[in-house]
């Protein structure tokens, strides 16, 4: 499943991995970063070289509902 949120007017992508764990990316804005960061961290761990965090299956629902308090969804594709 992929989904858009924003987040002050920037998009924060995230997708389903195939383990079930999930991507969350978002364009380089240190203010978004702010946000983003707090949220993944202790989740899951950042994947330096895609420049995104992987979320651990287990925490997949609180950083979506995280992100989404923070923001607002913006698109939801099914998988």
């Amino acid at each position: 499943m992929h989904q858009v949120y924003l987040i002050q007017s920037v998009p924060v992508y995230t997708r389903t991995l195939p383990s079930g764990d999930m991507a969350v990316w978002h364009p380089y804005n240190e203010g978004i970063r702010a946000i983003v960061e707090p949220i993944c961290r202790g989740c899951g761990y950042w994947q330096a070289e895609f420049n995104n965090w992987v979320i651990k299956q287990p925490s997949v629902a609180r950083v979506r509902s995280d992100l989404a308090t923070r923001g607002r969804l913006l698109r939801k594709d099914l998988p």
